[in-house]
């Protein structure tokens, strides 16, 4: 019997997340170069490091604590400058597009997703990182706490607060955010924007 190589064996266990690493890069730093950036470094990171994953946490976990760590990384050597022009210039690339919505809901709903992003890019990231992990990539809190490497108790504190920063910015475009009459109830149908 072949053994597969440390890169063969690589490749099969990252192509069911790197999908997902990028768009949560993407979300984190609002700018498709740098999420593309930031999402190869992570990736060569795991490449690395993949010899030394004992399997103690889920993949995904170990995944996107990488990921975490080369955005936070990025955006201390920027000084927490996010930079939207690229990503709305470019059209925001989202996962889950609907091909069969009414060209004026796909207008309503491109909209809001560029509102959504440029929301996400004033608060700070302290608050930005929650809002991705749980809300946006819909990762359970004991997760998202162990990914950033926090309290469960300071993850809810950061999500809720992160939360109401958001609503309060999204509701400057309140048209757009409350024609079902609600807007985010308790931050759980960010998912939906």
């Amino acid at each position: 019997m072949f053994r597969k190589s440390k890169a063969d064996e690589f490749e099969s266990f990252i192509a069911p997340y790197e999908r997902g690493i990028y768009f949560t890069c993407l979300r984190i730093l609002c700018h498709v170069q740098d999420a593309e950036d930031c999402a190869q470094d992570c990736i060569l990171k795991a490449y690395r490091s993949f010899d030394s994953f004992r399997g103690d946490s889920e993949p995904s976990t170990w995944l996107y604590r990488i990921a975490y760590n080369c955005c936070v990384d990025y955006i201390k050597k920027r000084k927490g400058v996010v930079s939207l022009d690229a990503l709305i210039d470019e059209g925001a690339d989202f996962e889950d597009e609907s091909d069969d919505i009414s060209p004026y809901l796909s207008l309503e709903e491109s909209e809001r997703k560029r509102l959504l992003i440029e929301a996400l890019s004033e608060l700070p990231y302290i608050f930005r990182f929650p809002i991705v992990l749980c809300d946006l990539r819909g990762i359970d809190y004991d997760k998202a706490a162990q990914i950033m490497d926090i309290p469960i108790g300071t993850l809810k504190s950061r999500l809720n607060r992160a939360r109401k920063k958001l609503k309060k910015i999204l509701l400057k475009n309140r048209e757009l955010f409350l024609s079902d009459d609600s807007l985010i109830d308790e931050g759980r149908e960010i998912n939906e924007l």
